[in-house]
Parts: structure tokens; C-alpha cells; sequence
């Protein structure tokens, strides 16, 4: 009796781990077999400049933040994802991030912070284990945000020459979007972006419909107020080489702040190195002095 009922359990358990692993080979095989149809698909993608995007990165970022964004982010309540997915697409990140994998990563790397700078902190240094801390649990968003600011200023930097150089083309009696197409050569790198996107969405539907498209990509009052007033020009028939020329106060107040702006920041910079270097200077004479003292002590 005893070793029929052990028959059984060897038979029942054989079929058990048969189905288990049966099942396990065929939901892994069924994600190799997704994974590498996603990454052909991925690879059939191209950039502007004909070159297809490296997707080992977005792999790995995708692997790290599917768990979070499956279990966690629908117990938080995050921030503004609209407001955050036109920030991403600013800053450049959006090549990378996805808002749900920007907020996953973000609560990964604080996680992070939290385990390892307490680990560090415990076993090596304190000091160390703050610094590790402090990198992993700020840093993520502190980057984020310095690159978005330096976009925008970089945007609102080149704002007023961006307005010159179409309003060229807009005197010679060229129609705004043929001027602002044939501008595109001599416009910064940033807004030579969002302007071919205005170009491709002209095309598309029409210029008032291509301005609150871009009012809602580039989140910059300046540059919202403008393009809101061209196409208020453009419903009310007003010529739109007068709406240029009704700017040029308020282009030359803006070059007049952003000179102010690049100013200050170089007197901010000169006065935050001034510390270092009146350091610098104090230890490099002190040493010497100190030294002379320490040797007469000891003598």
C-alpha cells in the first residue's frame, strides 16, 4: 500500500513540474518572442538624420521601471503627466522617457538612495553614505530640471533673432509659412526643431492650427503671446509682416533681457569663484607659515 501511494505521489509530482515547466518555457519563449519583435520594430525607426536609434537604453530603462509602473505608480497619485510629457519633449528626454517611466525611474533612484546611501553610511561613512544619498535621491530630478531650464533659456535666448530673420523673409512679401521654411538654415538648433514640426503641422492642417499645436509644445509665455497674437492677426486678415514690425519694441526689450540675463549670471559666477580662490590663495600663503611653526615647535 505504501508503495503504491508513493507511486502516486512520483506520477503526480512528474506531471506537476511537467505543466510548471511547461508553462514557465512557454511564457518565457512567448517574451523572447515579444521582446525581439519589439526590437525589430524599434530598429525600423530612423531619426532625422537617417541614422536608427540605439534602443539598448530604452531596453533597460523599460526593464527596470515595468514593475513600478505596473504595481506602484497606480497606488500614488503623481504629478501632471501632460505638464511633465511637454517638459520631456523641451528638455530632450522624451527619446528616452516616457512620463510613466520618468516618475518610475525618479521613485527607483530614490528607493535606491534611501537603501545604499544608509548601507554606505552604516558600514563605511557617514559622509560618504550622505553624499551617495543625497546623488541618488536628488540628482535624477536635479538634472532633469537644469536641462529643461537650459533649453528654455536657450529657446527664449534665440526668441528675437528667430523674429528677425522671418520677418526678412515676411517683408519680401513671402507668405509666413513659405518665410519660415526658408528660414530654417539660419535658426538655432532648438528652434529650428520646433519649427519643423510648425512646417510639417502647416502642411498638415493649416497655420492657425499649427500655432496651438507649438503654443502647446513650447511652454514659454514670450513665445506663446507671439504666435497668439500672429494668429489673431491671421483670423482678423491682418498682414502679418505688420504684426512682425508691431514687435520690434518688444523684441529689442527682449534682446535688452537676455544681455541683462547673461550678465548677471557671469557676475554671479565671478562672485561664487571669488570663495574658492580667496581659499586658495589663504592656504597657499599660510602653508608655508604654518610649517615654519610646526618646526620650531618641535626643535
Amino acid at each position: 500500500m505504501d508503495v503504491l501511494i508513493n507511486v502516486l505521489l512520483m506520477i503526480g509530482g512528474a506531471v506537476t513540474v511537467f505543466f510548471f515547466g511547461r508553462s514557465i518555457f512557454g511564457m518565457l519563449f512567448s517574451m523572447d518572442s515579444q521582446r525581439q519583435y519589439q526590437k525589430r520594430m524599434r530598429q525600423l525607426q530612423f531619426t532625422n538624420e537617417g541614422e536608427s536609434q540605439s534602443d539598448g537604453t530604452a531596453d533597460a530603462i523599460n526593464t527596470v521601471t515595468t514593475p513600478i509602473i505596473r504595481y506602484v505608480l497606480p497606488k500614488l497619485r503623481p504629478r501632471d503627466k501632460e505638464q511633465l510629457a511637454k517638459d520631456l519633449k523641451i528638455a530632450g528626454w522624451d527619446k528616452t522617457y516616457s512620463p510613466d517611466q520618468f516618475i518610475a525611474m525618479n521613485i527607483l533612484l530614490k528607493m535606491i538612495g534611501v537603501v545604499l546611501g544608509g548601507a554606505v553610511g552604516f558600514l563605511v561613512s557617514p559622509l560618504l553614505g550622505g553624499i551617495l544619498f543625497l546623488a541618488l535621491f536628488f540628482g535624477f530630478t536635479f538634472l532633469f530640471n537644469n536641462s529643461l531650464k537650459e533649453k528654455k533659456t536657450k529657446i527664449f535666448r534665440e526668441f528675437p533673432n528667430f523674429i528677425r530673420i522671418v520677418q526678412g523673409y515676411l517683408t519680401a512679401g513671402i507668405p509666413i509659412a513659405k518665410a519660415i521654411e526658408q528660414s530654417l538654415p539660419y535658426m538655432s538648433p532648438e528652434w529650428q526643431k520646433i519649427m519643423k514640426n510648425f512646417v510639417i503641422n502647416t502642411n498638415l492642417s493649416s497655420v492657425q492650427d499649427a500655432i496651438v499645436i507649438l503654443n502647446q509644445e513650447v511652454d514659454i509665455f514670450e513665445v506663446q503671446e507671439f504666435f497668439s497674437l500672429i494668429r489673431l492677426n491671421l483670423e482678423q486678415g491682418i498682414n502679418i509682416k505688420e504684426s512682425f514690425e508691431g514687435q520690434r519694441e518688444k523684441v529689442i526689450d527682449m534682446q535688452l533681457e537676455v544681455m541683462l540675463e547673461a550678465i548677471g549670471r557671469r557676475q554671479m559666477m565671478a562672485t561664487i569663484l571669488q570663495g574658492p580662490l580667496l581659499l586658495t590663495m589663504i592656504v597657499g600663503f599660510g602653508l608655508p607659515i604654518f610649517y615654519s611653526m610646526f618646526t620650531f615647535t618641535s626643535v
